[in-house]
């Protein structure tokens, strides 16, 4: 029996047993394709649903179907999906074992919310609510020893630190526990050693691992897992609430051997509404290597990758994304894996990583891009606190060489945790990036000096879209490709250039999402593939459009410079889009061109037969930008006419129909001629005194009849009495009434008994 996991392996040729890791069998697939001498392979936890665990059943599903029929397959899961499961495998059979588990009691206790210092009401912090719930199983005989599931080391490090505070478990030995801890405190953790222990862990004791003495769960409900984003191109961090079968996985850990309970921080509702099984991880994480072991395995084209028979399938938007990487490394093209790509296998690494260690033995920096990747593929080496200024030099061209000295500092400490912080350094972070160091180059140590430009190429061959220009010379932001931008790290090489190149681009929540650029290196403008161009920039202090020549890297502008002003035929749009923003005003665009918007929408919705032209926003800009041609101010438009221009919209005999069937002015039929206002959804209306409008019997209409005018009936005080499309109705039933009204308050006006009609 033996083992193989990251940095260790313990088998040999008499080996029956082999326990590995996902991605060692996902290595192994790649450099023994037929899995010579292998008999069987076993998939645990399958409910788990991890990318490489798909992406190699898959495989050796395929294996079992070709060249290895006698290949025996068996997927293992307490709490599996099934029905997906027998969709997938319909020629497989179900075995059920039924182990030994004692009853485990559940109980929900939601968070009660609290108001805080602003006055704000929110839910306690989770560390805080775990507290409690441990406080409640404490000194309880049938408690035992009591297991905390929390979403990270974070969440982790609060809780103990408030645990370790409370005189109710002076008692309990306070144990950490998760991936980042070395193995010797992990074991600590694990092994029972006759005290009672609270045991604060994230996920890594949801499955398999049984902890001797755990009776009590207390269980926050989240899990902290990446998520890529393939719009951004980013990778985060979010806690999400775990599903059902996760939840029943972790009360399992208290009836491991004997009864015990479990306390649930969310409401027995909330359960019920979550998802069943956790999420594929091929739906949230980033594909690349995937997708390069995919063309090691057979794969030709994109179209292979997409007939692959995945458990679950990727998305399009991630599937394009992860092939157009590889295109842009070099490890794929028309024809499938290239030579580079093959070259790319041979390291254990993301292919944006792997391209680094290739370029370099390419350009001769080999161990410079070891110490860059040792660096990247993990956790940062600086604590939250920063590395300490010694570690940094002002010459420095890459945040790498103060990351490399602190690995070193921390070598010479022994790797020590209360030393290495003393440095603002992360022992065993530093202690794993010597050990992938050491696999990946045998030869030398980085030089940084020596190999600075080849290592620049290495990386901007390696991660082209992470380039950045600052906003300013005293900024502390920059803008990258993909019209992205973001903060630079303090104490960054970065905040002080103007162009480099961002190897670590993360998101961090928090009040606001923040995109925080770190791990910067420093790059000359003569290393980048630039294409120039002039464009037509609006300068808003003087009013007037530019040109400029630019200089780009990719979408991504690195330097320009004004070269006077711009073309006409270039600034008449720009100048018309700033009249249509609302940044300039056209002193000819008054109520008289409004006017005849509102004629035109009228009679063309009353006489379609006149196919008049329609006018929105598409045909507003396009008038604007005729008015603005041959300009390059706004100096120059200002007070230009604008009724010219709309003129010629019309044909003549369509100017004239616009004149007669939507006029300006109504002669009544009292003789009196009234000025028509058309109104923004084209309604014609006008305004009279009641006394006015003696003598008009019936609504006006417009439009050969079609349209009527809205009339506004208008008190002495010239104040609207009531508004109508129907004068017939008021003279029977309005005007009886607003004489009664106003008749006493208005004596001088005449209010007849019986308005008069046409025929008075």
């Amino acid at each position: 029996m033996g083992y193989a996991v990251r940095f260790d392996a313990r088998y040999g040729e008499r080996t029956r047993i082999l326990y590995l890791t996902d991605g060692i069998l996902e290595r192994r697939l790649t450099d023994d394709p037929l899995l010579e001498g292998v008999g069987a392979v076993v998939f645990d936890e399958v409910h788990e649903r991890r990318l490489a665990s798909d992406l190699c059943l898959a495989r050796v599903l395929q294996l079992q179907q070709g060249a290895r029929r006698d290949l025996g397959v068996l997927l293992m899961s307490a709490t599996p999906d099934l029905d997906k499961w027998q969709r997938y495998l319909p020629q497989a059979r179900v075995l059920r074992a039924e182990g030994r588990l004692y009853p485990v009691s559940v109980r929900y206790r939601p968070p009660v919310p609290q108001r805080d210092a602003r006055g704000s009401v929110a839910p306690p912090p989770v560390w805080e609510q775990c507290a409690a719930a441990v406080r409640e199983l404490a000194g309880q005989a049938e408690s035992g020893d009591i297991l905390v599931f929390l979403p990270g080391v974070y969440e982790i490090r609060r809780t103990a630190e408030l645990l370790e505070r409370l005189p109710a478990l002076r008692d309990y030995e306070i144990c950490p526990l998760h991936g980042q801890l070395p193995p010797e405190a992990q074991a600590r953790a694990v092994e029972a050693r006759g005290v009672p222990r609270i045991i604060v862990s994230t996920n890594i004791a949801e499955t398999s691992l049984t902890i001797e003495g755990v009776r009590s769960v207390v269980d926050s409900g989240t899990v902290r897992e990446a998520r890529w984003d393939p719009l951004r191109g980013l990778s985060t961090l979010h806690v999400v609430p775990i599903a059902q079968a996760q939840a029943e996985q972790r009360a399992g850990r208290a009836g491991r051997l004997a009864p015990g309970q479990c306390i649930r921080l969310w409401r027995e509702a909330e359960q019920r509404r979550r998802a069943p099984f956790p999420e594929p991880e091929v739906r949230r994480a980033d594909l690349s290597q995937a997708f390069l072991h995919l063309l090691s395995w057979g794969c030709h084209s994109l179209a292979d990758i997409r007939a692959f028979p995945w458990p679950e399938p990727p998305t399009e938007a991630e599937t394009a994304r992860a092939w157009q990487l590889l295109l842009e490394l070099g490890a794929a093209d028309a024809q499938g894996l290239t030579a580079l790509g093959r070259q790319m296998l041979r390291y254990p690494l993301p292919p944006v990583l792997a391209r680094l260690l290739a370029e370099g033995e390419a350009s001769g920096c080999a161990a410079e891009a070891a110490a860059v990747a040792a660096l990247l593929q993990g956790e940062e080496v600086a604590l939250n606190t920063g590395l300490h200024e010694s570690l940094r030099r002002e010459e420095d061209w890459t945040d790498f060489q103060a990351e490399w000295r602190a690995v070193a500092a921390a070598e010479a400490l022994h790797f020590e945790g209360a030393a290495c912080s003393r440095l603002g350094v992360m022992g065993r972070a530093a202690r794993e990036v010597r050990q992938v160091f050491r696999r990946l180059c045998r030869t030398s140590e980085p030089d940084w000096e020596s190999y600075r430009e080849p290592l620049q190429r290495a990386l901007l061959g390696s991660f082209p879209d992470a380039v950045a220009v600052r906003h300013s010379a005293t900024s502390a932001t920059a803008r990258l490709t993909g019209k992205r931008s973001g903060s630079i790290a303090a104490d960054s090489v970065a905040r002080r250039a103007e162009l480099f190149l961002a190897a670590d681009i993360t998101e961090i929540g928090g009040r606001t999402v923040e995109t925080r650029l770190s791990r910067c290196t420093l790059l000359p403008a003569e290393l980048l593939p630039l294409r120039e161009d002039d464009v037509a920039v609006y300068d808003p202090a003087r009013r007037r459009v530019l040109n400029h020549h630019r200089s780009l890297y990719r979408d991504l502008v690195v330097s320009e410079r004004e070269t006077g002003d711009a073309a006409p035929e270039e600034a008449a749009p720009l100048l018309a889009e700033q009249v249509l923003r609302g940044q300039l005003r056209l002193e000819g665009w008054d109520g008289h061109v409004l006017q005849w918007i509102h004629r035109l929408r009228c009679l063309r919705e009353a006489m379609p037969e006149l196919e008049l032209p329609p006018f929105g926003e598409e045909e507003r800009l396009l008038a604007i930008t005729l008015l603005c041609e041959g300009a390059v101010s706004y100096k120059e438009i200002a007070a230009r006419p604008v009724l010219p221009v709309l003129a010629e919209w019309l044909s003549d005999w369509q100017r004239r129909c616009l004149d007669r069937y939507a006029p300006r002015t109504l002669r009544l039929a009292n003789g009196r001629e009234v000025k028509l206002l058309y109104r923004e959804d084209g309604t014609p209306s006008f305004g009279l005194k009641c006394q006015l409008l003696f003598g008009v019997p019936e609504t006006p209409v417009i439009a050969e009849g079609r349209v009527p005018v809205l009339v506004e009936v208008l008190a002495p005080n010239q104040r609207p009495y009531q508004v109508t499309r129907d004068l017939p109705s008021f003279w029977r039933t309005g005007y009886p009434q607003m004489k009664k009204d106003l008749a006493g308050r208005y004596p001088r006006h005449d209010w007849p008994e019986r308005a008069p009609d046409a025929r008075d």
